[in-house]
């Protein structure tokens, strides 16, 4: 077991810091409660950051499995439920610098995503998750 995974959770001065790398969406980003980052070990990575290996590819998908495990341990927590999510692409910062605000090894590691945590504003029984656009029977083939 490699354990390639790598969890940075954000104290304030840092989640200011990381708010500052996009402005425009300062107004979300300072409404969720807590940021955790994730990394992964990057010696499978070609030098444009492409995966070049089938165990890139198992680190990745090791790393992919432990944040969703950390998101189903937080839904689980206290009994009350704490909320999450998963971001990437839609943080509208570079993994670059995000790497270089968290003291990630560039070298070493590759940027994942952020977990936004936190308990829910309403209780869970008054929030619906949004609809799959595939459903069930677009990503499932029964075989014989």
């Amino acid at each position: 077991m490699t354990e390639p995974w790598r969890f940075y959770l954000l104290g304030p001065e840092t989640t200011e810091k990381v708010i500052g790398l996009n402005p425009d969406k300062r107004a979300m980003f300072e409404g969720v409660p807590h940021w955790m980052m994730v990394t992964c070990a990057a010696s499978e990575y070609g030098d444009d950051g492409a995966i070049t290996t089938k165990k890139g590819l198992e680190d990745h998908a090791a790393t992919s499995c432990a944040i969703q495990n950390f998101m189903l341990a937080l839904a689980e927590a206290e009994g009350e439920g704490v909320g999450s999510k998963w971001m990437t692409g839609a943080l509208g910062i570079d993994g670059e610098k995000i790497m270089e605000v968290i003291g990630a090894d560039k070298e070493a590691e590759r940027f994942m995503g952020a977990v936004w945590f936190g308990y829910p504003a309403k209780p869970l029984e008054e929030t619906k998750a949004p609809p799959r656009k595939k459903g069930l029977e677009g990503t499932l083939k029964s075989l014989p």
